[in-house]
């Protein structure tokens, strides 16, 4: 777990132009920033170009960073993200993005937001629901719905990494999270009822 207050410190002394702080906050950030680079674009050796690239610009950026910001990392990683997805787009990576990762995300979410009771079994065929309706998704569905979800792209970010319209993506990501949502409520629905009957 990363200190705010020590990164933040080794922040402002980056922008001093302290190599020794600099050094310090490479050790302790690059780990976690290296992973969130690999997350976009799937390729050990490209996600260490985009650390390198990405710390490059945190020494250049650092004077300009606000240290009354809550989260000195979310700034770090937004820097090093930004980059992965430039190279991302710009080297053509299309990453082939797994099932389970959206699986995972949106389970947890409707576990948040939904009901209690015997959530443990629910969880459990809404998961395996979510992969039968996953399937049933147009691969650019399934892939706009990860990189949204799981990478936080926004839409402009989608439309410009799959070179696309931008009106073509908010489609896409409408329409997916429709037919899922509409398939895994069908489903749980059927699975109800299967349980009630005697």
């Amino acid at each position: 777990m990363l200190d705010d207050a020590e990164i933040r410190r080794l922040l402002l002394a980056t922008a001093a132009r302290d190599p020794q702080a600099f050094e310090a906050l490479y050790r302790k950030t690059a780990p976690l920033l290296l992973a969130v680079a690999q997350r976009v674009l799937g390729r050990r050796e490209l996600a260490e170009e985009a650390l390198h690239d990405g710390f490059v610009r945190i020494w250049h950026a650092a004077e300009r960073y606000d240290p009354l910001a809550p989260k000195p990392v979310a700034w770090l990683v937004a820097i090093v993200r930004n980059r992965a997805l430039d190279m991302a787009g710009s080297a053509g990576v299309a990453r082939v993005v797994h099932d389970s990762e959206l699986i995972e995300l949106l389970a947890e979410q409707g576990q948040e937001a939904g009901p209690g009771g015997d959530s443990l079994l629910e969880a459990r065929e809404q998961q395996r629901h979510l992969r039968d309706c996953l399937a049933g998704l147009e691969a650019p569905q399934r892939q706009s719905l990860v990189l949204a979800f799981h990478h936080g792209m926004s839409h402009a970010e989608l439309a410009r990494h799959l070179d696309k319209p931008l009106g073509t993506v908010k489609s896409w990501v409408r329409r997916a999270m429709g037919n899922l949502r509409d398939c895994v409520e069908s489903c749980m629905g059927e699975s109800r009822e299967a349980r009630r009957a005697p």
